[in-house]
């Protein structure tokens, strides 16, 4: 996300905060923005300094009052939530300084897949129960794309791709096995970085 230290720095889909937090403790000057008002509530309550600026708001609307605000923008593992993705990027460019950087962690397309979510890979649109999730009570979906729907999004919202990196997992998340052996080793995980044009 480069230089954090003082930096304007936008945690998109900030859930309880875990990533703003993380952001604020190396000096950055952090939003926090989440669609749902129970989930900031929580995030409010866990910083207990009051350095983190929470709100809430629908990021697949745009945010004319934080155009060209921020240095970088965060998003961990919302993207796949969001039924919206080509907005949902397209706001988070927008709230991007020319030369800012956003960086998206997100599931890996492929493992899809793999966790037997699709069955067919380029059956964009499909969705699911997110299971963890529904377990606590919050009924989202992950909504199946593909790398390619994720890259070309991006690039309509004037973004250059910088980084692509293949992020290792456990073989167990959320309760729910990736099928594969124990040798078998594969990117559960991935990171987009992109620049602001």
């Amino acid at each position: 996300m480069g230089p954090l230290c003082g930096a304007r720095v936008l945690d998109t889909g900030c859930g309880d905060g875990y990533l703003a937090r993380i952001l604020a403790a190396r000096g950055a000057r952090v939003t926090g923005i989440d669609i749902s008002p129970r989930l900031i509530g929580a995030a409010r309550r866990k910083d207990i300094e009051g350095r983190i600026d929470y709100r809430v708001a629908d990021l697949t609307r745009p945010l004319l009052e934080e155009e060209g605000a921020f240095d970088s923008v965060g998003s961990c593992l919302v993207l796949s939530d969001v039924r919206n993705y080509r907005a949902f990027i397209a706001t988070l460019a927008g709230t991007l300084k020319g030369g800012g950087r956003l960086v998206l962690a997100l599931d890996n397309p492929y493992a899809a897949v793999i966790h037997h979510h699709v069955a067919d890979y380029f059956a964009t649109g499909a969705r699911n129960p997110c299971r963890g999730l529904w377990a606590d009570g919050i009924k989202t979906y992950v909504h199946h794309r593909t790398l390619q729907n994720y890259l070309d999004a991006g690039l309509a919202a004037h973004l250059q791709l910088r980084r692509l990196v293949d992020l290792e997992g456990l073989s167990e998340v959320r309760g729910h096995t990736t099928g594969l052996s124990e040798e078998v080793r594969f990117p559960r995980f991935m990171l987009l970085a992109f620049v602001r044009s």
